[in-house]
């Protein structure tokens, strides 16, 4: 009978531990398709908004030159008033879930918690997702980067 080498133990364990992160990045952001936006020279990041329909979320992963990414989506309310959230909450950021839209709803991808897309610019705390400081120029929303970059620490 052949003996089992701790080395074929480590092995498997790793195997183990990656597969399971691998299925974990691939399930976290099933559904939602992020469009990948970066800082112009001014430091700031200019979307159009024209074609956002009321009742309707995209998602954005932000990328500057110093490789901090960010998470947030941009909404448009029934009201056709245009909201903007980090796409993490205050409780549950370090388990990296997000939020998904459905029927108007922001829901929670951890606690599924929902809160209405009408109320994301009304404050943050708890399951609730944290807005951003953002302006609209007509049809078009602009992000400073530095309001962007103070959602960093939700996505290190």
């Amino acid at each position: 009978m052949k003996q089992f080498k701790p080395v074929y133990g480590i092995a498997l364990i790793a195997c183990f531990v990656s597969l399971a992160y691998l299925a974990d990045a691939i399930l976290l952001d099933q559904g939602r398709q992020f469009e990948r936006v970066a800082p112009d020279r001014d430091g700031r990041v200019v979307l159009d908004v024209s074609s956002l329909a009321a009742s309707e979320v995209n998602f954005y992963r932000f990328l500057n030159s110093g490789n901090q990414e960010v998470k947030f989506f941009v909404g448009r309310d029934e009201n056709r008033i245009v909201h903007v959230a980090f796409d993490a909450s205050e409780n549950d950021y370090k388990r990296k879930r997000g939020f998904r839209f459905h029927d108007g709803w922001m829901v929670s991808n951890k606690c599924d918690t929902a809160t209405r897309l009408s109320d994301v610019s009304s404050g943050s705390g708890g399951c609730r997702p944290e807005p951003v400081r953002h302006r609209l120029d007509g049809d078009r929303l602009i992000l400073e980067e530095t309001d962007i970059l103070s959602g960093w620490r939700y996505f290190r």
